[in-house]
Parts: structure tokens; sequence; C-alpha cells
């Protein structure tokens, strides 16, 4: 991480948006480009919510024959959930946790979107630092089950 840097915004992708008023298709193919499993939903006044391919697939495929085809903004989870993008990696697990959602969207000290993490890349982070700390607890178990010529024996043998 760099200075001023955080490690939400580490771990967050630049916000990729859809319109309220959108297709279902166009999030789709939004998705598709910028490959990502999720949208934020926007109409004039900024974010209103997140869409995510989930919700996609599950709109088209439930769909009556007849019905007309939902908007982007009927299908959406609303409000957009969001947390202070320099908040501590608690704060965004323990709002997971309680709000059974998979992705955040981080706001800058002025209110802006500036990114959306996803659980994923948590999972992702947290297991590189649980990696690292088991190859140093190898290393250590090693070294002290590796017998040297400068060891001490204590006590009788």
């Amino acid at each position: 991480m760099t200075p001023g840097s955080s490690l939400l915004m580490s771990l967050a992708s630049p916000p990729a948006t859809v319109r309220v008023d959108a297709s279902l298709s166009e999030a789709a193919r939004r998705m598709g480009r910028a490959h990502v499993g999720s949208l934020v939903v926007v109409d004039d006044a900024g974010p209103v919510g997140l869409v995510t391919d989930r919700d996609v697939v599950l709109a088209a495929c439930l769909r009556e024959p007849d019905a007309a085809a939902p908007q982007v903004g009927e299908v959406a989870s609303r409000p957009l959930v969001t947390l202070a993008a320099n908040a501590p990696l608690d704060a965004l697990t323990a709002l997971c946790a309680q709000r059974c959602i998979r992705r955040v969207g981080l706001v800058d000290e002025a209110g802006a979107l500036v990114g959306v993490v996803a659980v994923d890349s948590v999972v992702q982070y947290l297991g590189g630092q649980l990696g690292d700390l088991a190859r140093a607890l190898g290393r250590e178990f090693a070294e002290e089950r590796a017998p040297t010529a400068t060891q001490r024996t204590f006590g009788p043998e």
C-alpha cells in the first residue's frame, strides 16, 4: 500500500456504473466489458443501488413470458450500502456479515463513491496473509527440529 491509501481501497475496484433505467441486457454487456460481477446503479442524483450478475440472470429467467422486461432499477438492491474508504477491515467484514452482502461501495470524506470492494477480494487477501504466517511457522518448526553443531543439550542425556 502507498502512504495515504487504505487497505480497503487497495482491495477495491473502480465503480462501474449503469443507469437505473437501463435494460438488463445493457447491464450484462457492461459487466462483461468491465469484467465485473456487479454495477453501481445511478440516476441523475448519483448512486442509488447495486445490481449483480445474479440479479440480472434471475430477473431474466424468472420473468413471465408475456411480461415486459424489467429495467435495472427494478431488480437492483437499494440503497447502495457504503462504508468510508479509510475504514478498518473489521468494519467491512462486520457490515457484510450483518447485512448478508458481498459488495460494498467505498466513499471518501465528501461522500463521493470511490470504489467497490467485494468479499472475494478480502478472502483472497486474508488467505495470502494466512499463507505467509503458515510458511513462517513451518520454517520456525523446521529450525527447531534440525540439530545444529552449536546446539546445547540441557540436563542428563
